[in-house]
C-alpha cells in the first residue's frame, strides 16, 4: 500500500460515514460521530492503531487536537490534498477537523447541521483553517 493508497483509503472510508448523525465523542459510524470521531473511525478503518481519547469537552483544545494528529503520524504540510486532516479555528482557538476528499472539498461532522457532510472548503473556511496535516504512516508493500 502506498501514500496514495492511504489517501483513498481514508477518503472511502470518511465518505461512507455521510449522514451519521453528529453525537459529540461519537464514534460509531452510521450512528453518531464528532468530528475528531470521523477521523479515528476513518483511520483505523485503514488499519492503523491509535490511542483514542474522549475526555474533551464540546470545544476541545487547539493545542490538545495539534499533538494528538502529530502523536498519531500525520505532519503539518501548506498544501490541502485528499486525505488530509485540516484543523479549523473557531472563536480563536483550533477545535474542528475535517478530512480533505480533495483540494477543494472535505468531509467532517458538523454539529451546526447535525450529521456528516461533505462541503466545499470555501473562503470562509480557509479563513479558519490553521492546520494542514498528511498521513505520515509507513508504507507497507502488498
Amino acid at each position: 500500500m502506498n501514500m496514495n493508497n492511504h489517501a483513498q483509503s481514508l477518503v472511502v472510508a470518511a465518505r461512507a460515514c455521510i449522514g451519521t448523525p453528529f453525537y459529540h465523542q461519537g464514534r460509531v459510524a452510521g450512528i453518531g460521530l464528532d468530528c475528531i470521531g470521523l477521523v479515528i473511525y476513518a483511520v483505523k478503518q485503514i488499519g492503523i492503531t491509535v490511542n483514542d481519547q474522549t475526555d474533551y469537552g464540546r470545544e476541545p483544545e487547539g493545542k490538545r487536537l495539534h499533538a494528538a494528529l502529530t502523536a498519531h503520524g500525520f505532519k503539518q504540510v501548506s498544501d490541502v490534498a485528499a486525505g488530509d486532516v485540516l484543523l479549523f479555528r473557531f472563536n480563536g482557538e483550533p477545535q474542528h477537523v475535517g478530512l480533505a476528499v480533495s483540494h477543494d472539498a472535505m468531509v467532517h461532522a458538523y454539529a451546526p447541521i447535525g450529521r456528516v457532510v461533505e462541503t466545499g472548503i470555501g473562503e470562509t473556511w480557509k479563513r479558519r483553517m490553521v492546520g494542514i496535516y498528511r498521513s505520515a504512516f509507513p508504507v507497507q508493500e502488498a
